[in-house]
């Protein structure tokens, strides 16, 4: 609608409600046709009325407002909820990124196991492939053949500490050395020899200690395993000097295990008494104390040098 005349009389039109000039014939908005002439005495009543429009006049550019204020809330809500996704979005591929990465270190660790697995199965074949030879020389380093007065039997070096080295033999060995008030014995080895002192024996378990200063062999059990124990059927080799014969290896199996003899069919004679009992990994299972017979032979576990011989 347009703005009142304010140059003259104005009167509103019957139909669309538009303000005309008072003295029109015809409506300029619908083209209504007019009274001819508006009452004089009308022309304050007409303008008075006209001046309650302004309002309805305005709805237009109120609504246009309201509109312009809702589609900007739209956009800003949509922008909103836009950057909560985004921000959604992001922390679940972050949390994606961070369980690749533990499934990727942990398929890492089962590599490194794998691997560890395989060189030792490979360390496993080689040693088979090879036999005992390697082993058997090995072990030999370390053991020697113990004279006690008119005894023989065998020793071999356990532990070292510091400058001193300790040997185990069965006490039966060197028992009348002992009983004698001799406690000094004798270590030999291919051409030489060297000299040793009993300095523990444990009468129960049928063991005891040499310690000498004198260049050995390297320890066989400088670290105490004391879960390693032996089972039925696994193969055994046995080290030591048979009727004086130093260096004699014999290999079987472990035919019977208790808590304080492991049985063995590999053979063994006078002589053999106080040397090893190694297993297929190189480790000391037992120290053989009797036989008797070539198949029928007895260690002591390995563990029972800890009940009084050495602190484990």
């Amino acid at each position: 609608m347009t703005e009142p005349n304010l140059a003259g009389p104005t009167r509103e039109c019957p139909r669309c409600g538009a303000e005309v000039d008072a003295t029109a014939k015809f409506c300029g908005f619908c083209a209504a046709e007019l009274d001819r002439e508006a009452p004089t005495g009308d022309a304050d009543r007409v303008r008075e009325a006209t001046d309650t429009q302004p309002t309805r006049r305005r709805w237009p550019a109120a609504i246009a407002l309201v509109v312009l204020l809702a589609l900007t809330g739209a956009l800003l809500a949509a922008a909103v909820i836009e950057r909560t996704e985004r921000r959604d979005a992001t922390g679940h591929l972050g949390a994606q990124l961070a369980s690749q990465a533990k499934a990727i270190a942990s398929l890492q660790a089962q590599d490194a196991t794998l691997a560890q697995r395989l060189q030792r199965l490979d360390a496993t074949v080689n040693r088979q492939g090879q036999g005992l030879a390697p082993l058997a020389q090995r072990v030999l380093r370390s053991v020697y053949t113990v004279e006690s007065g008119q005894e023989l039997g065998t020793a071999w070096v356990a532990w070292k500490t510091g400058q001193e080295s300790y040997l185990i033999t069965a006490r039966h060995v060197v028992a009348d050395a002992v009983a004698a008030g001799e406690r000094s014995v004798t270590l030999k080895r291919k051409a030489g020899s060297l000299r040793g002192t009993v300095v523990r024996t444990d009468s129960i378990n049928d063991l005891a200690v040499v310690e000498t200063s004198g260049t050995v062999g390297p320890a066989l059990w400088q670290s105490p395993q004391l879960g390693v124990l032996p089972l039925v059927g696994d193969p055994l080799l046995l080290v030591g000097s048979p009727y004086g014969l130093e260096g004699t290896v014999t290999q079987g199996v472990v035919s019977r295990v208790t808590y304080d003899q492991i049985q063995t069919d590999a053979a063994a004679n006078p002589g053999n008494s106080g040397g090893p009992a190694v297993d297929r990994q190189g480790q000391v299972v037992g120290v053989l104390l009797e036989g008797g017979g070539e198949n029928l032979n007895f260690a002591v576990p390995i563990q029972r040098v800890c009940v009084s011989l050495r602190s484990c």
